[in-house]
């Protein structure tokens, strides 16, 4: 199997989107795995249309080398990836959004506005999950203000928008905000959390998990006493469940604490 690096030699000089996907998809077919990763994909990413199987790392990898080719054109590299999203695979996908993170000129406005512009047209968690990562994290983790738009998505009628409004939040671990602010989006988080711990969506249900315990992570004063309240409220069986998982990031004091308050 060719390496990645003699694919992409045939890079044309002039990034034109068509040309570039051109070579991008050759590469997909080349790494594509049709065998056991490609039927795992297929399974474990439920709502994916169009699959190569290429794995995450050929991709990330691919993108690097794009990027790197044609680094002193930010605006050819942002029409290439709107271009492979439009095409709709699961890798096409993936691929925009590792092009958009190697953006570094990016301001949060723009990675902002470019997961707005993808956010509707997500039909799976992968995509969900890497859209944020990409473009609505990074914007969250560096300008607070985006916060406000959050909050209202968890009542949107599409779950995924919903899921974005608490994985957005993950990325706060990578955020430099001042300590009172740094707070305020902890507490917003899990008031966030707190709306939807009766979300009878499984995809919900994870991310309110997810959220829990990654601003547990951050701050753990904050999330225990926020887990405690939350067992003494009589929470549904939907709940409980949910703040059953995420208590395991509590250490095991706290966690026998907190089960018990619950009823456990």
């Amino acid at each position: 199997m060719p390496e990645i690096e003699s694919l992409l030699a045939d890079l044309p000089a002039v990034p034109n989107p068509a040309e570039v996907l051109t070579v991008v998809e050759r590469a997909f077919e080349t790494f594509a795995d049709r065998g056991d990763y490609g039927k795992m994909i297929r399974v474990v990413v439920p709502g994916v249309e169009k699959v190569y199987g290429v794995r995450v790392p050929v991709l990330r990898k691919l993108g690097k080398g794009i990027r790197a080719a044609y680094k002193q054109d930010q605006a050819a590299l942002e029409a290439l990836a709107l271009e492979s999203w439009a095409r709709g695979s699961r890798e096409h996908e993936i691929l925009a959004l590792v092009l958009l993170k190697y953006v570094k000129e990016l301001t949060p406005a723009e990675r902002w506005s470019m997961g707005l512009r993808f956010l509707p047209r997500v039909k799976h968690w992968e995509a969900c999950d890497q859209l944020c990562g990409s473009l609505l994290g990074d914007a969250l983790a560096q300008d607070a203000g985006y916060m406000d738009e959050l909050e209202t998505w968890i009542e949107d009628d599409n779950f995924w928008i919903r899921r974005a409004a608490l994985v957005t939040t993950v990325l706060l671990r990578r955020s430099k905000h001042p300590p009172e602010v740094a707070l305020d989006l902890d507490r917003r988080t899990l008031a966030m959390c707190e709306a939807l711990l009766d979300d009878r969506e499984g995809y919900i249900r994870k991310a309110v998990d997810w959220a829990i315990r990654e601003t547990i992570k951050r701050r753990y004063d904050l999330g225990c006493e926020w887990m405690m309240t939350q067992a003494l409220s009589n929470p549904s069986r939907t709940a409980r469940s949910t703040l059953k998982l995420a208590s395991k990031k509590l250490d095991d004091a706290d966690r026998q604490a907190f089960l018990s308050k619950l009823g456990v």
